[in-house]
């Protein structure tokens, strides 16, 4: 009896629920449900109108326009940008500054850099380019006249002699006699063609050597300005020593920071020492 009670109320209550709906329907509360507005599609290349319901986060007219923009293997680039991804990747922009320069995605880049068979620089390169962004700064001359050969085979002995060949990333030389660091200079300025921006210069004192004065004696001898040289260090004295006039202007040290000329240095040395 109860149980047939309790199921004509839950129908009572059913009918009485589907009645307040249809009236709603009715006034038009539900009307979200089915009404849409007109959108525009967000891809630059369509910019079509569709419609969605307003409670819709739809943005493009169509999955084939959501995956031109979200999939990177869809993204068309015309022939002129494939072009110009090649001359800019081979001027040293990074595949970042591309995508912002040409208004493509980062991944697009990428795929199509594979696409295209670019081969990819190594984080050294890279940092490379990035450092000399006009190019190796330096031109090793190639035909040399009597005067250069000459030059060129005292260089090479200096640097043979004298330089730091340990050091990977730069040419280096340190020595007390003026005249061979000027005889070095020469061979780095006239055969390989690097520039007197590029040197820098570093002063090594002993005992007790006067720094302004050792400072002066190596900017008149080499044609430096003050301030050329970066830094002079004086070392702690060891004892009285023999080259006691030497060690009154210290040792001298030039340098040009550049990996690619430091390996063709290096190869030139290999090819005189066969």
């Amino acid at each position: 009896m109860e149980k047939n009670i309790n199921i004509c109320k839950s129908m009572a209550y059913k009918e009485k629920q589907a009645k307040i709906t249809r009236e709603n329907w009715g006034k038009g509360v539900y009307d979200f449900r089915i009404k849409q507005e007109e959108r525009r599609c967000a891809r630059k290349g369509c910019r079509l109108i569709f419609k969605a319901q307003p409670s819709d986060v739809k943005k493009f007219c169509s999955r084939s326009c959501a995956a031109k923009v979200n999939n990177p293997k869809r993204a068309k680039i015309n022939f002129t940008d494939k072009e110009k991804i090649k001359k800019l990747y081979r001027k040293g922009f990074s595949m970042m500054e591309i995508s912002q320069k040409l208004g493509y995605s980062y991944n697009a880049v990428v795929y199509w850099m594979k696409k295209l068979k670019i081969p990819c620089r190594s984080v050294s390169d890279a940092l490379y380019q990035k450092l000399n962004p006009k190019g190796d700064p330096f031109n090793i001359k190639k035909n040399l006249t009597p005067e250069d050969q000459r030059l060129f085979g005292l260089g090479m002995g200096i640097y043979w002699g004298e330089g730091n060949k340990l050091n990977k990333h730069s040419v280096r030389l340190g020595n007390s006699d003026p005249k061979l660091i000027k005889l070095f200079r020469d061979f780095l300025i006239k055969i390989c063609g690097v520039k007197k921006e590029k040197f820098l210069y570093n002063l090594l004192l002993f005992n007790d050597a006067s720094k302004n004065k050792a400072l002066s004696f190596w900017n008149k001898e080499l044609g430096l300005a003050s301030g050329q040289i970066k830094s002079a260090t004086s070392l702690k004295p060891r004892g009285k020593g023999t080259y006691k006039k030497k060690s009154m202007t210290g040792v001298l040290t030039i340098e040009v920071g550049n990996v690619k000329l430091k390996k063709e240095i290096d190869k030139m040395l290999e090819a005189l020492c066969k």
